[in-house]
């Protein structure tokens, strides 16, 4: 080491033990703080370096700010972009059948123009080009493409449907711009055609674009999806929509994917085979329709069932709708058409309409009556055509004479069931608690369980939910309404096919369904529908073969004697039930065949078509001769 000597301006050489000499081994005077090795650090010099270390804090600071604010998103995309994306692989929807195995609904190929946000670029010029680009191919405002861009995750892999379903023009279109927009891809989809327009909507419903909640809520979802909005398809969704495949592969932001990090494939959805029979749902359509036509109404419901098993052989609601609208983008026209009409074409009539049934009633009082000893099939009432309860008279369609409980289902007679319902003469009558008692019994005040969506549940009432509801009392005037099915009774046309039903089995009150099995996509049975029954052994054997007795007299030589010739023979009901407006009334006819060993009932409601007999009983017998023939 050497040590600069002031006084003399040379160098000497220090020997060792020199270096490690204290102020305390020396004079005062022999060596000042300028010839030591260590001296202090001046305070200015100390301020200097906290001045700068507080300005570098403050670089590192605004940088990180500017980063943060300015920067993270594009950092952030480019970091998950330089991770994982999910390529998906669309799983078919499930084909639906009916009872012969013929395809009802089928999958057919479309397009759709979709985006990938991760891959967006971030750059605003080209962002603000390609928002020009898009707005002139989709015919849109600038500013309505930014704000859908706005409402997005921006660094999702999952696609986002921009335009559906395109057209050859606009596919052609889109994919020669497709260069010039990247994160935006042509993607193949699959969705729904309906065959024979109309005729099984109600059935089968239809499907529409899955809504950005679903999707939140359900990972499995995408947001280019069809999801079931009503009828089968809505019922049984989880069954039909199958499983999508997805692949995850490492991507890079610089372009291109490495290594596959996880795979699942598609799985197409189960199918299902329905107990419905395509051609009596066609010969039913096509018949109510040529009536209503002729009458200038629009509005009715057809059920058909297997009273044995419980399977909808056919359901029809009027008027109809084509499921196939909602397959492809919704135009002003359809939407008018359906949305705006006033006869509620998406209104499942059969399942959810809540009618009077009026005098097809009769056949489960006359059940309850037998059952409860208040009449046996002797019991003669006089037929005047009218009781008179005070001041109050209680009219009949017509005078009838002498008639027991066959004349007088067959004939459908006011005074006999207002006399065994709320009584009269030496007949006490079962009164209105003992009438709801066996009605609900028939499953007419409660939902049938019936495999589709949207059913209603009948309602009978009693003397408390009047007194409840219309702060009134309950008279005797109520009950008789009551009997022949009028005042506040209301069922739908499945509860009374069904009631029909159990009628027609001997009791038995069956589940409705309209799905016989599940399948997988090699055909291999998954689940087989057996029948349920709700309840059984509710009435006597005895009471039950009376009533259809009664029943076929209606087709013999009653109100409904034009189907007197039927093979096999048949046993219903007719019934004329007003409505409250006017004198308007709806039609019913509901009807069991063959006699002996019936395979079918078949109920009709014609909503203010007037007479069951001259309105309801033509379709039905039409439908029934060609069904019985075939």
């Amino acid at each position: 080491m050497f040590f600069w000597k002031k006084r003399r301006r040379k160098l000497y050489e220090l020997e060792v033990d020199e270096v490690f000499f204290d102020g305390h081994q020396l004079g005062q005077n022999d060596l000042k703080w300028s010839h030591r090795l260590e001296k202090p650090i001046p305070p200015s010099h100390i301020k200097r370096l906290g001045y700068f270390l507080f300005f570098v804090l403050i670089l590192v600071l605004t940088k990180e700010v500017y980063l943060v604010l300015f920067k993270g998103g594009e950092y952030s995309a480019k970091a998950k972009a330089n991770y994982i994306k999910e390529i998906w692989e669309r799983a078919p929807r499930g084909v639906i059948y009916d009872s012969q195995s013929n395809p009802l609904v089928k999958n057919t190929l479309s397009f759709n123009l979709v985006m990938i946000p991760a891959e967006l670029p971030r750059d605003r010029e080209v962002q603000e080009k390609m928002v020009e680009i898009m707005a002139d191919l989709l015919g849109r405002g600038a500013a309505e493409i930014k704000n859908q861009f706005k409402e997005i995750d921006r660094f999702s892999f999952r696609p986002v449907l921009i335009l559906e379903d395109l057209d050859h023009a606009e596919f052609l279109a889109f994919k020669s711009k497709l260069e010039e927009l990247p994160g935006f891809r042509l993607e193949e989809n699959f969705k729904r055609i309906y065959e024979t327009a109309g005729v099984f909507s109600h059935v089968l419903g239809y499907t529409g674009r899955v809504t950005a909640d679903k999707v939140k809520n359900n990972s499995n979802y995408l947001l280019t999806d069809l999801i079931g909005k009503s009828g089968l398809e809505a019922e049984y969704e989880e069954i039909l929509r199958g499983r999508h495949g997805v692949t995850l592969v490492e991507s890079y932001a610089r372009g291109g994917i490495g290594r596959v990090m996880g795979s699942q494939g598609a799985e197409p959805g189960h199918n299902l085979t329905l107990f419905l029979d395509a051609e009596l749902q066609e010969k039913i359509t096509e018949t109510t329709r040529r009536v209503l036509s002729s009458l200038g109404l629009n509005k009715a419901a057809v059920v058909a069932l297997d009273p044995k098993s419980g399977g909808i052989l056919a359901l029809q609601s009027f008027p109809v709708f084509d499921g196939n609208v909602f397959a492809s983008r919704l135009n002003p026209e359809n939407y008018k058409r359906i949305f705006e009409n006033r006869d509620q074409p998406l209104f499942n009539r059969a399942l959810a309409g809540l009618y009077p049934p009026g005098s097809t009633v009769k056949p489960f009082l006359g059940v309850a009556a037998l059952q409860e000893k208040i009449i046996d099939d002797k019991t003669i009432v006089n037929d005047t055509g009218s009781i008179t309860v005070g001041s109050q008279e209680f009219r009949g369609w017509s005078v009838l004479g002498l008639v027991d409980i066959y004349r007088a289902i067959a004939m459908s007679s006011n005074i006999f069931f207002y006399t065994v319902g709320g009584g009269y003469g030496n007949i006490s009558g079962l009164g209105p608690v003992k009438i709801g008692e066996y009605l609900k019994k028939f499953g007419l005040a409660d939902l049938t369980q019936i495999d589709l969506p949207g059913e209603a549940a009948g309602f009978i009432p009693t003397p408390e939910w009047k007194r409840f509801t219309k702060k009134e009392a309950w008279f005797t005037g109520d009950t008789y309404n009551m009997s022949i099915g009028q005042g506040f009774i209301q069922v739908t046309p499945l509860e009374l096919a069904a009631a029909t039903g159990a009628i027609a089995n001997n009791g038995f009150l069956i589940k409705p369904r309209v799905v016989k099995t599940i399948t997988d996509k090699d055909g291999k049975i998954i689940n087989n529908i057996e029948p349920k029954i709700l309840s059984r052994g509710f009435v006597d054997a005895d009471a039950l073969a009376i009533i259809r007795r009664a029943m076929g007299e209606t087709i013999n030589s009653g109100s409904a004697r034009s189907l007197a010739n039927l093979p096999g023979g048949a046993g219903g009901k007719t019934g004329t039930a007003e409505t409250g407006v006017g004198n308007n009334t709806h039609a019913w006819f509901t009807v069991f065949a063959p006699y002996e060993d019936p395979k079918i009932v078949l109920t009709v409601l014609v909503e203010n078509g007037g007479e069951g007999s001259s309105v309801a009983v033509p379709i039905a017998r039409e439908v029934l001769e060609w069904y019985l023939a075939r």
